[in-house]
């Protein structure tokens, strides 16, 4: 660590991990653990003492984002996802357990930051799950239940829930969630629509979730409409951005943010 290096770090009291395990993942996460991601953040599982611990390394944020992340308008992605992690476990739902979160600044600026929390195991992303209309059905009561609670992952796709079955039961954990809604209300229709549209890309999957939802909150089947909308135009976004992405000098334009 360069003299001009700072690191926040807090640990959960109690984790079992040895104590200068997260202290030290900022030196040793490059040549340790298991890659199991590795885009713009790099996700690493290590065997510590027989216990399996995830760590996210958030890249350094694009110079915009850096900045409002630096001065303190935007709370750094490790920090709030351990936030996000404490405030979804608080209200009776499930998500990996937080222990500890590392943010580093150099001078000033803010570098890269690590989220540490427990390794899940035995649990699949929905995408797995295909048409499954019972998994389906638990999912859209599941996503009442968040809303009503007053929480939304903003990035509810099917690579972020997580499930398994037992019996018959279905339950359900929350991933990635750096970027997640907590407020003391329910959602709004507004956002409960643009969340809807999230979990299933395809018509079939997406009508049978959104119905299976409007019948839990006694809301009108209608809102199917407007949720396939937002779907429809949200694919298209997603084409066109792929398509600028092959432009010569896009990252550049795009921010791309820095990697190590």
């Amino acid at each position: 660590m360069s003299s001009h290096t700072t690191r926040e770090i807090f640990t959960v009291p109690h984790t079992g991990l040895p104590e200068n395990f997260i202290p030290s993942l900022p030196d040793t996460f490059s040549s340790s653990g298991e890659i199991i991601h590795n885009a713009r953040n790099q996700i690493r599982v290590y065997d510590v003492n027989g216990q399996k611990v995830n760590v996210k390394k958030f890249c350094i944020p694009p110079i915009v984002n850096r900045v409002l992340y630096s001065w303190g308008w935007r709370i750094p992605k490790a920090k709030k996802t351990f936030l996000n992690a404490q405030e979804i476990v608080k209200r009776g739902f499930q998500t990996p357990k937080p222990y500890g979160y590392i943010v580093e600044r150099n001078g000033w600026m803010i570098n890269f930051s690590y989220f540490i929390s427990e390794q899940v195991l035995g649990k699949k992303p929905i995408r797995e799950a295909g048409f499954d209309k019972d998994l389906i059905r638990a999912l859209a009561a599941y996503t009442a239940k968040l809303h009503e609670s007053g929480l939304m992952h903003k990035d509810y796709t099917p690579g972020n829930i997580l499930y398994s079955v037992e019996n018959g039961k279905y339950d359900f954990w929350l991933v990635d969630i750096n970027r997640f809604r907590c407020q003391e209300k329910p959602i709004s229709l507004w956002l409960v629509l643009q969340n809807l549209m999230q979990p299933f890309h395809d018509d079939e999957p997406l009508k049978f979730f959104v119905l299976e939802y409007a019948k839990v909150c006694g809301l009108s089947p209608k809102i199917y409409f407007p949720v396939w909308l937002i779907r429809h135009t949200r694919n298209l976004y997603d084409k066109t951005k792929r398509a600028l992405k092959k432009l010569p000098g896009a990252n550049l334009l795009l921010g791309k943010p820095l990697k190590k």
